[in-house]
């Protein structure tokens, strides 16, 4: 199955031929039959002299309308390319020539209609000015046949020569990413909701689960209709109606996209490659406004440059649109972009990034990834929809809103990775297994653990994938941040896991999983704490200390003095000894707060501190007490330990949150048989 579409300037006979050619009048609403001209798009259908099928879309030649002809373009195997004999070329032979060409349509034949109106001079005349138009653009090659849809002259001689041209061409490319641009939306009596539009990129069939981008409404497909005759499934290039069952037609539009259930995604940012017509109306500066079309979309946008200050006629540019409203393409899409007011054709281009960061603009970086991201080898496109780190920017903001803060690593799955590179999945496989194999990408299990280079990936479609360009990257800055933690504060035992998440811009789960996996490769490793310190952790939700192996909090000599004498001021009065302020007059902060990190020191609230050995001597007592008198007031614990409720409070209270004692009124009593040191 083939599409083919018109183009033309109003009034040259695009319709009439089409009927001509196929029997149908395309034009559907009265308006255009009462005058006599094309508004909407228009549908019709004929069969080759081969057998052949193919689909015409016949579109409004008016400038007033160029919007709905830009709806019918965007999914065409070839053009019909209509300029009356009588007449010439027109401004809008012109401007959808321009269209046709940004949207490198390169298959298309021009019928010279009305030719029984003229002479065979002027006809040669008119066929010369023609052929040097098409000249520059991709319908350079295209045959010029003169026609009447009146008489029929020329009509079998175009036939054959749209067959020989669908024939020659390649057949559309299906890579499992089904997608259908909506160009009309209305109801039928017994049916309800229908869409129809040009498929692409795969199949779909009939009871399968759909999505409608951007508002990701879910539905199945009740109906399948081809030329109005009902079929069970349907391929790219295919003209297609869709009947979606719990859909109201208020719900769609055209320009809306039916895909499969999260193969695709909305954006309001896309990078792409674009070029302005040698003969437009002027220059594009950066942030100009525009409208893009893509597909069956109009949507407006803002042109950001990123390697030029002002892009002339007849030259091109790297650039980022940012959109109004969510837009959906996939990369390699063409696109057109027109000034609004006055309303007039640019330029066009290439889709090239569907899912990028903002850009900074004149970065080199950022320019070589698109690059390479354009004319790469499917390994390249791999790597490049991996590695993202260039694509990001925490400064030079200039459009308004501040970009998203982006995680300094992301992994994806296989479904993703396919998207970003525009690869069929199996292809994608592929490529990741050979790159796995290489060591030049990194593959991580769901639950965190890491692939060895022979698993095969068939199993692990789950797992999330890493350049490993990026993946290093990671490495070197968790160590980095680790490492710099541990020459600051030489005594403490580790580094927060939070503070070391948040740092990243990493999820929780992120976290988890890839802290797992640098445990694994022994670049990280936790800090192993006591009973004791995982209770109090617990009640303040942290999620703990990290480390670099085999670091270990070390003593100068002046702080080993600090520590004796400490230790002695201590055990002279075990249970009345120093509190927090006094005890740093003996020794610095963070040497106390070491001696609390290694269970010399128990901190039993804000001022109270034990020494580890009185700790456990305490806690012996007052259980003992505890089995022979079976409940405890504060006085009577006081009394036992013969110190005062300043130590005694904050000593009970630490003891309830150990699960040693329970506080019960106004007594305590044994919660569990303690443990007598934990360190």
């Amino acid at each position: 199955m083939s599409c083919i579409g018109t183009a033309g300037h109003v009034d040259h006979g695009k319709s009439a031929l089409v009927q001509a050619l196929t029997g149908i009048d395309p034009d559907r609403l009265a308006e255009e039959k009462a005058r006599g001209m094309t508004i909407d798009l228009g549908f019709a259908w004929l069969t080759l002299p081969h057998g052949r099928e193919v689909s015409i879309i016949d579109v409004p030649g008016h400038e007033d309308f160029i919007k709905n002809m830009l709806a019918g373009v965007g999914g065409i195997d070839a053009a019909l390319l209509v300029v009356a004999a009588d007449e010439g070329i027109m401004p809008q032979t012109r401007e959808h020539l321009a269209i046709l060409d940004l949207l490198r349509v390169s298959q298309g034949v021009v019928a010279l209609t009305k030719a029984d109106l003229v002479d065979d001079e002027w006809l040669e005349l008119v066929r010369e000015e023609i052929a040097e138009l098409i000249r520059p653009t991709t319908l350079a090659q295209a045959s010029i046949l003169p026609v009447s849809a009146y008489t029929g002259k020329g009509l079998p001689q175009l036939l054959a020569e749209l067959e020989r041209l669908l024939d020659s061409s390649e057949e559309r490319q299906d890579i499992a990413r089904p997608r259908l641009p909506i160009d009309r939306v209305f109801t039928l009596t017994g049916f309800g909701t229908v869409v129809t539009g040009t498929l692409l990129d795969g199949s779909f069939r009939l009871g399968q689960e759909i999505e409608i981008l951007p508002g990701r409404q879910r539905t199945r497909i009740r109906g399948l209709q081809m030329h109005k005759q009902s079929i069970e499934s349907t391929g790219p290039g295919h003209r297609v109606a869709i009947n979606l069952p719990n859909i109201s037609r208020s719900d769609l539009k055209r320009g809306d996209v039916v895909t499969l259930p999260g193969q695709l995604r909305s954006t309001v940012l896309l990078d792409a490659r674009i070029s302005l017509l040698a003969d437009a109306e002027r220059s594009l500066t950066h942030n100009t406004q525009v409208e893009f079309y893509c597909g069956s979309q109009e949507i407006p946008a803002r042109v950001r440059l990123l390697d030029t200050e002002e892009l002339m006629p007849g030259e091109s540019a790297w650039v980022q649109l940012r959109f109004s409203r969510p837009a959906v393409a996939a990369r390699r899409d063409a696109f057109v972009l027109r000034i609004p007011s006055p309303s007039f054709t640019i330029g066009g281009g290439e889709v090239i990034d569907v899912r990028p960061r903002y850009h900074r603009r004149f970065q080199r970086p950022i320019l070589e990834a698109l690059e390479r991201l354009r004319h790469g080898l499917p390994e390249e496109l791999v790597l490049v929809a991996l590695d993202r780190r260039t694509h990001a920017s925490n400064s030079g903001n200039t459009g308004g809103t501040s970009p998203k803060v982006r995680p300094t690593i992301e992994g994806y799955d296989l479904a993703e990775v396919a998207r970003l590179a525009n690869l069929a999945e199996d292809v994608t496989g592929q490529v990741l297994k050979s790159l796995l194999l290489e060591g030049r990408v990194r593959h991580i299990r769901a639950k965190g653990a890491p692939v060895s280079g022979t698993d095969d990936i068939g199993e692990e479609k789950a797992g999330l994938w890493f350049a490993r360009s990026a993946w290093d990257a990671f490495v070197e800055e968790s160590v980095r941040l680790v490492a710099s933690y541990h020459r600051q504060y030489p005594l403490r035992e580790g580094f927060s896991k939070e503070e070391w998440r948040s740092r990243l811009h990493l999820t929780p789960r992120q976290a988890t999983e890839l802290f797992a996996v640098l445990v694994d490769d022994g670049v990280m490793e936790a800090v192993a704490l006591s009973e004791e310190a995982l209770l109090i952790e617990a009640t303040r939700r942290s999620t703990g200390l990290i480390r670099l192996p085999g670091f270990q909090p070390t003593f100068t000599p002046e702080q080993r003095r600090q520590v004796d004498a400490l230790e002695q001021a201590f055990r002279r009065q075990p249970y009345g000894p120093p509190v927090r302020a006094e005890a740093e007059k003996i020794a610095e902060p963070e040497v106390i707060a070491a001696l609390i990190g290694q269970g010399t020191l128990v901190k039993l609230g804000e001022d109270v501190l034990f020494l580890r050995t009185t700790y456990d001597e305490a806690v012996s007592r007052l259980t003992a007490y505890l089995r022979a008198h079976g409940t405890m007031t504060a006085a009577e614990a006081r009394d036992a330990l013969g110190t005062s409720r300043k130590y005694v409070l904050p000593l009970l209270e630490h003891l309830d949150l150990m699960r040693v004692t329970k506080r019960v009124g106004d007594v305590r009593q044994l919660a569990s048989e303690p443990k007598q040191s934990i360190s």
